[in-house]
């Protein structure tokens, strides 16, 4: 199933149903073994009949008419859908830029100061303190001033 999800279904998987899987020896699966319709065998007309009656071609009209109704509301939903993904990528990547204009401003202020992923800590460049590192995501730049004071005052 994750190869599924990540969208790298290797063909011939069994597990995998579908037009992936290679044609193989032996008995059809059910689905093929089930009679199709086509046309009339012979003189006679000795062909498969439908197990589905037809009613006539009202019936035909009015399902026509709600599969075109069906396709039509499935192209709105499918337009609001987009569009709010696509305001949702917007708001993203205007918290990302925003969250990285943050970062520099800190980095151009405080070009002293370190941090250590490996042990989460921030530190100053020849100093002897360290300290937590805080979440870069939501970190202002005053919030920084105070941690840069903190490494200072040690």
């Amino acid at each position: 199933m994750a190869r599924m999800q990540l969208g790298q279904a290797q063909p011939g998987n069994p597990a995998q149903p579908g037009y992936a899987q290679q044609p193989q020896a032996g008995p059809l699966p059910g689905y093929a073994q089930q009679p199709q319709a086509g046309p009339l065998r012979g003189q006679g007309g000795g062909g498969y009949q439908s197990p589905i009656p037809s009613y006539g071609a009202g019936d035909d009209l009015a399902g026509m008419a709600i599969a075109e109704g069906a396709r039509f509301v499935g192209r709105m939903i499918g337009k609001r859908v987009q569009a709010a993904a696509g305001q949702a990528q917007a708001a993203l990547a205007q918290k990302r830029e925003a969250m990285l204009r943050t970062q520099i401003a800190i980095a151009d202020k405080h070009p002293d100061i370190c941090a250590c992923l490996g042990e989460q800590v921030v530190f100053l460049a020849g100093g002897q303190k360290a300290l937590p590192m805080p979440n870069l995501a939501t970190l202002t730049v005053e919030q920084a001033d105070d941690l840069v004071a903190a490494l200072r005052s040690g």
